[in-house]
């Protein structure tokens, strides 16, 4: 007969230890790896301009960018809202189709980024992607200055 005593909760064998260990670690490096893959996946959306979308993306999910010259519609209203956007650096526009929240900073000559498809020559957007961006972050310092300097 043996003299070892029982298993129990708070004494278990000396293998069974190990083997939540590993099994803990297994968990928490999928966890782990899943929680960088789902941070990073969305970031191979290629960004692009009015110029570039309408040739050779059609039917691919891109990220578009450029300023908004003509709007109508409501974005909550089924048809959704409608407007006209311009490449950044070129005269290039765009019909888009959109419907979801707007921000508030959102308006004509506003440059913005939203998602979706290009297709049949109107970007169809994904609800809700549609983000505005802050003039005044991305002037060039040097039209900065001059304009403030100047009175």
């Amino acid at each position: 007969m043996s003299d070892a005593a029982p298993a129990t909760p708070e004494n278990p064998k000396p293998g069974i230890r190990h083997v939540r260990l590993v099994i803990a670690l297994a968990v928490a490096s999928l966890l782990g790896t899943f929680a960088v893959y789902t941070a990073f996946a969305d970031s191979s959306i290629p960004v692009l301009g009015v110029a570039q979308a309408s040739t050779g993306y059609d039917g691919q999910k891109v990220r578009l960018e450029g300023k908004v010259t003509e709007t109508s519609g409501d974005a909550a209203d089924p048809h959704g809202m409608r407007f006209i956007l311009q490449d950044n650096e070129h005269a290039a526009t765009m019909p888009v189709e959109y419907h979801g929240a707007v921000p508030d900073a959102y308006r004509v000559g506003r440059a913005i980024v939203i998602d979706g498809t290009f297709k049949n020559g109107v970007f169809t957007a994904i609800p809700d992607t549609l983000v505005t961006k802050c003039p005044s972050k991305y002037q060039d310092k040097a039209t900065t200055s001059t304009s403030s300097g100047s009175s």
